[in-house]
């Protein structure tokens, strides 16, 4: 989502948090305020946010903060509390996770711009399917013996696993991911299930709004599959940088969120370099091999911490991670806080640089969320 200089300093001026819908029809204003505050009464979140309309030269938009009710609820921006608050409103789980991205999105810490109504509407519906393949999804991981369902995928020495003429994408990558509906478990790598689940919201947001660029991204994945930067810089954009990172509890349902190992020797270790998950809200982080019990953020801190301490050395010299030992530190260290608080200490601290294993922790100093399906140039090259 991107905005023009003027839009980004006018922004800028009105609040730094929240979130910001621009109205190109400046006619009946207040009009469309009250239908947002109706919406937000009905999600039980009214109370919570502060609502306004904003005008500079010719432009307007309707800007979304959290009031100081929220700030309180969710204090240094941690958002994790906001799921536990909701549950007790009566609302169905789809809109109670709605309702978590709209109050987490009025906590961000850099306003969010959107330029139209659609814009926003196709953002919460991608971030609502990421959380919902997430939660679904679990693997096997194995950075040797990668698999997919060989309906959907055919594997290339050149490109890797390409999908196959005439059947979906959407359909390919849930299969590939999720049991409940092939199955079947895939081996995978962490990074490339991380981008399966966030090019599986894309593609249905796309199927409902685009179909010309749900063509050119099905196209593009029958020739190369785009991985890495490649597929970040086309399908996300990264919130947060060095000089003005995220805060550390600051997540919203469906970012996607990288945790390094800061461990420089057992980093070496293909596989263990760190961790890619989804956000699910809820202070609950997809666990990609065991969809039965996702990660707190003290979880995956103290999993990463241990990494340093099970490397083992195979007959053959080859290092390995003992992950039957790690779970049991782990369980170890969340039931004696004497053991868990100066791991935690040392663990939640901003990353170090790429390359570098200093004094840094495992923590990101940004989160990868949505590119726009609506104005960005998502047709494949």
């Amino acid at each position: 989502m991107h905005t023009s200089d003027v839009e980004t300093q006018a922004l800028t001026h009105a609040q730094s948090i929240g979130f910001a819908i621009s109205l190109v029809d400046r006619v009946d204003l207040e009009r469309r305020q009250r239908q947002v505050r109706r919406c937000l009464r009905l999600l039980g979140i009214d109370g919570l946010l502060n609502c306004e309309i904003y005008s500079a030269s010719d432009l307007s938009w309707l800007h979304l903060s959290a009031n100081d009710r929220l700030q309180a609820l969710c204090p240094n921006f941690d958002t994790t509390p906001i799921q536990a608050y909701l549950s007790g409103h009566g609302l169905g789980s789809e809109s109670r996770m709605v309702a978590e991205i709209i109050l987490a999105m009025a906590l961000s810490p850099q306003t969010i711009p959107f330029k139209t109504a659609r814009e926003f509407k196709s953002a919460l519906r991608m971030r609502r399917n990421a959380v919902d393949v997430a939660s679904r999804t679990e693997l096997s991981f194995d950075t040797d013996a990668i698999t997919r369902p060989q309906a959907y995928w055919v594997y290339t020495k050149e490109n890797g696993f390409l999908l196959r003429q005439r059947v979906s994408l959407a359909e390919g990558l849930e299969r590939a991911l999720c049991p409940d509906v092939s199955g079947s478990t895939y081996a995978f790598s962490c990074q490339r299930a991380s981008e399966y689940l966030m090019l599986y919201a894309v593609v249905r947001e796309l199927a409902k709004v685009n179909q010309a660029d749900l063509h050119a991204v099905e196209e593009q994945w029958r020739k190369r599959a785009l991985t890495g930067d490649d597929f970040l810089f086309r399908f996300l954009e990264e919130r947060g940088t060095r000089e003005n990172p995220m805060p550390m509890r600051y997540y919203i349902p469906g970012d996607r969120i990288w945790f390094k190992n800061p461990d420089d020797h057992s980093s070496d270790i293909e596989g263990f370099e760190g961790s890619w998950v989804i956000y699910l809200g809820g202070g609950r982080f997809c666990n990609l091999w065991d969809r039965q019990r996702p990660y707190t953020l003290e979880e995956k801190c103290l999993e990463i911490y241990y990494w340093s301490q099970c490397v083992e050395v195979s007959p053959a010299g080859v290092l390995w991670m003992n992950e039957v030992v790690v779970k049991e530190r782990v369980q170890l260290a969340l039931n004696d806080p004497a053991i868990k608080n100066p791991i935690l200490q040392k663990m939640m601290v901003y990353r170090d640089p790429a390359g570098v294993y200093a004094d840094g922790g495992c923590i990101d100093l940004s989160r990868d969320s949505f590119r726009s399906v609506h104005t960005d140039p998502l047709r494949a090259k």
